[in-house]
């Protein structure tokens, strides 16, 4: 039999609760009474008629107590100190659009307003940088210029110096020292651009000192840009050769001339141009002047021959149009002008030399993915003298430079030229000479390269009596190891054939170097 209280005895027990809960409230510290919790009872509330005061009789039994439970065993609910602002669709979503109504405009990117606190985004970690070339050259900072430097010196054998015939009695070979310094700088600008490079070398034989010969090369360009289609450009070169024994110019008469040393040869000038783009569509038109400088020849007999009134200005105007069909590849045209004037209206031999020249040529530029860089291109060239005993030298041109990455280790070069030169033989009109290599390159370790190489080179004289054809094949190899960025070792082997229908200059040689390459 279940046990019921009295309604009396349950109006006693709440009137206990309730002074008792005022004791506690009292005694208790102030950080407690402060806390205002919500008290729960755990008996029964009476009904309100029989509460005519209104008080609670509930929060009287629990009064002081902190309640973790509510009724029906539920915890309550956490609130936020700092609330999260309410979730908003995006504003090109089905959501929001339903929202905007039809015809209403949606800005895809909206501007936070300025209330609402954005997240700062997370820094990014650079990647790092991949070189191509891990034991290249760092070089150094001269301002805003990346300039890379280096020496080089080399022990060798020439087998044949003077490049003469087989047989010859002045054939003997002779070691030799070579010693090469250059240096290429590289701009790192947003706008404009300068770059060029240097190299200077001699080769010194001890027991040859007739073939002692220097050799250089350098180029200078520097792009300003007016605006982003219009750009200026400036631009020079510099080329240091010698006149080998071999030379049709150095022929007299049949009989092959001993040269006490080698002439020099210097080429050297510059241009200014302009190039305007119009969307795809490229104009260049430039203007320039170069500077042919050929050194007096000296025989062993004592005789000098006089090549300085050969030397000769040439003065050009160039004009090209090239349209980018793809970003990889820009087909271009190109037509040119020039005009020789020599030193002297007259040669050793009466003749008039100055011309006026002609060439036009068609052609692109690569750079497919990387693979394939370079340019390719063929036309034709027509040059006429002065004087009438001379005919117009004339013929196709060809001209290519490309570089084919086969593999990460593999690259492999080709070059290819044509050029219109002058020349010292009677009746003819000057040498057309054409010529092409391939070099492949590959990497057996990361600091060991190999190296292939192999050219070809053909000369006619039109207009010489005899017929003067000469062809000059070279093949070698090489290798570089490199010890550290700044420390390269080399080693190499060069073969040379000439074959020319001129008498006594056919020659062949092999040429052995080993050397060490500083580097900065």
């Amino acid at each position: 039999m279940r046990f019921r209280p009295r309604r009396e005895n349950l109006d006693s027990l709440r009137g206990l609760a309730m002074v008792c809960g005022c004791v506690a409230s009292l005694a208790a510290p102030p950080c407690v009474r402060a806390q205002n919790l919500p008290l729960r009872s755990t008996l029964p509330d009476a009904p309100a008629a029989e509460n005519p005061s209104g008080l609670s009789t509930s929060g009287a039994a629990n009064y002081g107590k902190r309640t973790l439970f509510a009724p029906g065993g539920r915890k309550p609910k956490k609130t936020q100190k700092h609330p999260l602002p309410p979730l908003v669709p995006y504003p090109t979503s089905a959501e929001a659009r339903h929202k905007a109504g039809p015809g209403a405009k949606i800005d895809p990117a909206p501007v936070p307003s300025p209330t609402t606190a954005m997240p700062a985004p997370i820094p990014q970690k650079p990647k790092p940088r991949v070189e191509d070339d891990t034991f290249a050259p760092v070089g150094i900072d001269a301002g805003l210029l990346r300039i890379k430097a280096y020496e080089e010196t080399d022990l060798g054998y020439n087998g044949n110096p003077n490049l003469t015939a087989q047989g010859a009695p002045q054939l003997r070979g002779s070691a030799f020292l070579r010693q090469e310094f250059g240096a290429s700088g590289q701009s790192d600008w947003s706008n404009h651009s300068l770059a060029g490079d240097l190299r200077l070398g001699y080769d010194d034989y001890f027991t040859a000192h007739s073939a002692d010969a220097p050799d250089g090369a350098g180029k200078f360009a520097t792009r300003v840009d007016l605006s982003r289609e219009t750009r200026i450009t400036v631009d020079s070169n510099f080329d240091l050769t010698t006149q080998l024994p071999s030379s049709p110019n150095l022929y007299n008469g049949g009989a092959p001339i001993v040269l006490t040393s080698r002439p020099i040869i210097a080429d050297y000038g510059g241009g200014i141009g302009v190039i305007q783009d119009f969307n795809r569509l490229e104009l260049t038109f430039r203007g320039s002047y170069e500077r042919t400088y050929w050194q007096n020849a000296h025989f062993s007999d004592g005789s000098t021959q006089v090549l300085s009134l050969d030397s000769y200005d040439d003065y050009g105007l160039t004009a090209r149009a090239a349209y980018e069909w793809t970003p990889g590849i820009k087909p271009f045209i190109q037509a040119g002008l020039d005009q020789r004037i020599h030193d002297s209206l007259y040669d050793t031999d009466g003749y008039m030399r100055n011309s006026l020249g002609d060439a036009v040529s068609a052609g692109s530029t690569f750079e497919l993915t990387r693979l394939l860089t370079g340019a390719l291109s063929a036309g034709y060239a027509d040059r006429q003298y002065q004087d009438p005993r001379l005919a117009n030298l004339r013929g196709p041109i060809f001209d290519a430079s490309l570089v084919w990455t086969a593999t990460p280790l593999t690259k492999v070069t080709l070059r290819g030229s044509t050029t219109l030169d002058e020349t010292t033989v009677a009746g003819a009109s000057g040498a057309i000479t054409r010529q092409g290599g391939i070099e492949i390159a590959h990497a057996l370790l990361r600091n060991l390269t190999l190296i292939a190489a192999g050219s070809w080179q053909n000369s006619t004289y039109p207009g010489a009596v005899p017929r003067i054809d000469q062809t000059l094949i070279q093949a070698g190899l090489r290798a570089e190891y490199s010890l550290t960025r700044s420390i390269v070792l080399k080693g190499s082997f060069i073969t040379q054939r000439m074959a020319s229908t001129a008498p006594g200059t056919d020659y062949t040689a092999n040429i052995f170097m080993v050397g060490l390459k500083l580097q900065q």
